[in-house]
């Protein structure tokens, strides 16, 4: 009876490791930067996001920010097709874009912290959007990021938009490709992709989450009575042998 009960908690044990493995949930926490303006922390998930900070926008764009904000706070998308944009006149494009590499706490060759710099240009004087950024593995592109409003002014190349972001978790060591939506803010229309296909700086992407970084070693000391983890993962494999003995 003792070893059954024994064997039932081992059992459980790895049950529950193997179903966190599989949780499909994910966040990251990002900065944005423009002009030298650099906002405080924030937070997006697949559960929703979450604002520490004040954003870009400018005061004359206040209006437009607050409607914005209600999208932003949804939960992080998940794309399984690239977009299209079916704009017969491309008004706005991004030009450009560069990706940069941090932290690698572990140095295996996967990065948890980096940031996308974009340069959007319109064939306006001006014009006020926002972008949401996936990184996608397998044609499936999760959103790790949705900026605040930002101004671009035609194609001047000192209004680019800089994400630095640092994975929290869900986004296993893989190659990644960055994916930017573009919006208009007035709109909601999407008004440009910029993907691996247009530029190969967001394509083969080495990154990770934190919770891959680093490898713990959890070191359980035995006292007399008690049972250590290593011998309930042991467990199973004793009464296999067991029961082959008395077969």
């Amino acid at each position: 009876m003792k070893n059954s009960s024994l064997l039932i908690l081992s059992s459980l044990l790895l049950s529950s490791s193997v179903l966190g493995a599989q949780s499909d949930s994910w966040s990251a926490q990002s900065t944005e930067k423009q002009f030298d303006k650099t906002s405080q922390m924030i937070v997006k998930s697949s559960e929703g996001e979450h604002k520490n900070a004040s954003v870009l926008t400018p005061d004359a764009q206040s209006k437009i920010a607050s409607s914005n904000a209600k999208k932003t706070q949804a939960q992080a998308r998940i794309l399984t097709a690239r977009p299209d944009v079916k704009a017969i006149y491309q008004e706005f494009w991004i030009y450009d874009a560069w990706v940069e590499f941090y932290s690698d706490d572990d140095r295996d060759g996967y990065f948890n912290h980096f940031s996308v710099e974009f340069d959007a240009d319109t064939d306006f004087n001006s014009a006020t959007v926002y972008a949401r950024l996936y990184l996608g593995k397998d044609e499936v592109f999760k959103e790790y990021h949705a900026t605040s409003n930002f101004n671009i002014y035609s194609d001047n190349d000192s209004d680019s938009f800089v994400v630095e972001s640092e994975l929290l978790n869900g986004f296993a060591s893989a190659d990644y490709e960055v994916l930017i939506e573009l919006y208009d803010a007035y709109s909601d229309e999407l008004v440009a992709v910029y993907d691996g296909y247009n530029d190969a700086d967001l394509y083969l992407l080495p990154l990770e989450s934190n919770e891959f970084e680093t490898v713990q070693v959890v070191v359980v000391r035995e006292h007399g009575g008690s049972l250590s983890l290593l011998g309930l993962f042991l467990i199973p494999l004793i009464w296999v042998r067991r029961l082959k003995k008395t077969a």
